[in-house]
């Protein structure tokens, strides 16, 4: 069993035993998979240790482009040529169609900046995602340019039973 101090009680010697359920409670959740910008980012860090984390990136693409990606060393190598790499902080949802979003990957950044205005961001590439109703979460299908959503594929709608 574990141990909390109590820095809000005013007893310095006071302590009180911790649950399990508690520290379970107290940790942070999974990466929300739910948010196509969360699933940008971690596909992003993925690439740069694709060899390592190959069983990550197999799980954060789309089945119908598993094998397309290969051992990743392609898409790590487009994305490690991209110089200064930085991201845009939202995915943009495709014109017409909530169930595909771009992730922009931005050249040249060297250090944080917000954009306070509308104004185009033209980005080095693009991460093209889909809403996968079958897994409940977002899946990346490409690199490169942005793909048209008609050539994405959408999956199987879930059925609940």
């Amino acid at each position: 069993m574990a141990y909390n101090d109590r820095p809000d009680d005013q007893s310095s010697n006071w302590r009180r035993p911790v649950t399990n359920e508690e520290i379970r409670r107290s940790l942070p959740s999974g990466p929300d998979l739910q948010d196509p910008t969360v699933v940008g980012y971690l596909f992003c860090d993925a690439l740069g240790s694709h060899e390592e984390y190959r069983s990550a990136l197999m799980r954060l693409v789309t089945p119908e482009s598993v094998e397309a990606w290969g051992d990743f060393s392609e898409a790590a190598n487009y994305f490690k040529s991209i110089p200064d790499v930085g991201f845009g902080s939202i995915a943009d949802r495709a014109l017409g169609d909530d169930n595909v979003a771009y992730f922009k990957l931005l050249g040249g950044v060297t250090e944080s900046f917000q954009v306070l205005s509308d104004q185009i961001m033209i980005g080095a590439a693009v991460l093209t995602l889909v809403w996968r109703p079958e897994f409940g979460e977002w899946r990346v299908h490409g690199i490169g340019d942005p793909l048209l959503p008609e050539r994405v594929p959408h999956g199987v709608p879930w059925v609940s039973e």
